[in-house]
């Protein structure tokens, strides 16, 4: 009996080695998301001042996290959202494009905008954090079915400026987005906080099954997780109410707050990279499990340089002799006159 064990045994790990297939567990990889990368890029916003209005700080962090997510081979741009008095600040859109789905979404917003007052670490630095690492994890170890959006919203201070303009803009995304997660106020607090329903302006009610499946993945890779009501739903609120879709929201938090996120002791000195690696984990499962993401053979940004390189550079050799016969009969031409 304990022959026929071993040969099957020795059966199964040869095929494993022949056909290259092992078990793919996505929270080893999720695992990989660096706290401190999210910390520094965070202090690193917060370094700005407060970012409110659309004023030069809030433009120049902006312009930091478009920089930041283009490093991992994501397509970036910005859009300009008109916050009215000839003032104005933008949207950073970045995209993981899906391989099988791509016309599919799934959204993850923060707010690029503080408070007027303060440095806004929790509200919302530690979120474009938690984002541009999470970019690096997904880029890094995941493609994705369905397209991600890893989206940083201007205005959201100011009533959710920017996500409204976002939703007005690309009501095709609307109609075909599956989810939106939404970070604000995270980075310092106990536990990962899930969203079940907000009061102002009007209601929101997070998404049941949205909210199961990040509570699921928090309490798979050991985080605590609270769900409850809170007063504002932050950038969820466009999403939930416009004309095109309702689409399934969960605003993502960190309670109880260990620093009050409309204050002006809201610094980066208080912000806990545990605390953003539970947000941050959790929250790149759910992507991953949403998109019915796979492994990548390679980073996003190889594969992006590897495709620019082959689109660019000396015409292939197969063309070579062509061109230089096309050269040397001009030359002729340009004699015999």
């Amino acid at each position: 009996m304990n022959g026929k064990i071993l040969v099957v045994t020795g059966v199964a790990v040869c095929l494993v080695l022949a056909t290259g297939v092992v078990a793919f567990n996505p929270a080893n990889k999720v695992k990989e998301f660096d706290p401190k990368h999210a910390l520094n890029f965070a202090k690193n916003i917060c370094k700005l001042g407060p970012r409110y209005g659309g004023n030069e700080a809030e433009l120049k962090a902006a312009n930091i996290m478009e920089a930041e997510l283009k490093k991992y081979g994501l397509n970036v741009h910005e859009e300009k959202v008109d916050l009215g008095g000839g003032k104005y600040t933008y949207n950073v859109i970045g995209e993981i494009k899906g391989t099988d789905e791509s016309n599919k979404y799934v959204i993850v917003g923060s707010h690029i905008d503080s408070p007027g007052f303060c440095e806004g670490a929790t509200d919302d630095a530690a979120a474009m954090g938690i984002q541009v690492e999470m970019a690096r994890v997904l880029a890094k170890n995941f493609r994705p079915k369905k397209t991600v959006l890893i989206i940083g919203f201007g205005g959201e201070e100011l009533w959710f400026k920017g996500s409204e303009a976002f939703v007005r803009k690309h009501p095709k995304i609307i109609k075909n987005c599956e989810a939106v997660i939404d970070l604000n106020c995270v980075g310092a607090g106990q536990n990962v906080f899930l969203t079940q329903k907000s009061a102002k302006p009007k209601p929101v009610e997070g998404d049941p099954k949205l909210i199961k499946l990040l509570e699921e993945c928090a309490k798979e890779l050991g985080h605590p997780v609270t769900v409850g009501d809170t007063t504002y739903p932050s950038d969820t609120y466009p999403f939930y109410h416009n004309e095109i879709k309702r689409v399934p929201v969960c605003q993502v938090m960190s309670q109880p707050f260990e620093v009050p996120p409309w204050s002006e002791s809201n610094t980066a000195d208080k912000l806990d990279p545990k605390d953003m690696e539970k947000v941050g984990e959790t929250v790149t499962l759910a992507v991953v499990k949403l998109t019915n993401a796979e492994p990548a053979s390679k980073p996003l940004w190889e594969a992006k340089r590897a495709e620019e390189s082959a689109g660019g550079g000396w015409p292939a050799p197969m063309w070579w002799a062509p061109a230089l016969l096309g050269v040397a009969a001009a030359l002729l031409r340009s004699r015999g006159r």
